[in-house]
């Protein structure tokens, strides 16, 4: 649970109560309830089909026409569960991070002009300054020569280059949510710990709140302080994560639990993400 002793009395940015997600006669989520608090990194932790990105899309307005939807999801304390997110008002804008890099981003215009745009348009910077930014913001994420790349398309990046872009684009978005659907399952062990760290750094420094979908305990349990652990769309168990971890009461939750002790990071991948925090500090002093 969060420290902050004020977080109790304060409104969640996002309350989800009673969420149903019924794709034809299959029902996906079933009575689904939680709250994320200001600044506050939830994870939503299960298995693949268990429900996860369902709900993460209804978060976000993105539910295909043919779902049927019923509860409530409040962002910013306004109701949003029937708006797609093109008509959304500005408070309740989600920033969002998908597995898929290749798909989230225009195939036809520079990372440049993509990763401007957001620091223009929300940070009201000029184009020069919103240059410098978005190449900050890409060294941040350990890309090499943000100079060069932000003059490349999609196309031209790899996989796992293309989804630092994407968490970057989402990290530029001035939002008090963020919503991130497995977004490190494309990166090596090494590349997850930088992009994990700078996916706490910057949460813990703006105050924005994270709801981080994942069947990775390991990566929830370095970014997250509490979890939601779903199945067949049902929750099972929710709480304080390190409590989850050590005192798991739900037979599900023991095998995560006992899944990702046999997985344990390496001295390398440790040393890797000290490492990009420390760098992390350098370049925000400059």
């Amino acid at each position: 649970m969060c420290s902050d002793p004020l977080l109790s009395v304060r409104e969640p940015v996002l309350s989800v109560r009673g969420l149903g997600i019924q794709i034809g006669r299959q029902q996906i989520v079933d009575g689904l309830s939680f709250d994320v608090m200001p600044g506050e990194r939830v994870c939503l932790l299960g298995a693949s089909g268990s429900g996860k990105s369902f709900t993460a899309k209804a978060v976000l307005g993105l539910l295909p026409p043919n779902a049927q939807v019923s509860g409530s999801i409040l962002i910013q304390g306004q109701e949003a569960i029937a708006l797609p997110a093109a008509r959304r008002r500005t408070e309740t804008r989600v920033s969002m991070v998908f597995q898929d890099s290749l798909s989230a981003l225009n195939p036809l215009v520079s990372i440049g002009s993509q990763l401007r745009e957001p620091f223009i348009r929300h940070h009201d910077l000029s184009r020069k300054a919103a240059t410098q930014a978005a190449v900050a913001l890409l060294a941040a994420m350990d890309l090499p020569d943000p100079l060069r790349l932000i003059k490349r398309t999609p196309a031209e990046l790899s996989g796992g280059q293309r989804q630092r872009v994407c968490i970057a684009l989402a990290m530029a978005c001035k939002t008090a949510l963020m919503v991130a659907d497995e977004p490190t399952t494309a990166l090596d062990v090494v590349t997850q710990a930088q992009v994990l760290s700078a996916l706490r750094e910057h949460t813990g420094h703006s105050g924005t709140a994270m709801l981080f979908i994942t069947h990775d305990l390991h990566a929830a349990s370095q970014l997250c302080q509490r979890a939601v652990i779903i199945e067949r769309g049902v929750v099972i168990e929710s709480g304080d994560l390190d409590t989850l971890i050590t005192a798991p009461q739900h037979p599900f939750t023991q095998e995560l639990v006992a899944a990702a002790h046999n997985v344990q990071p390496s001295a390398l991948t440790r040393r890797a993400s000290a490492d990009f925090v420390t760098s992390n500090d350098l370049l925000k002093s400059a």
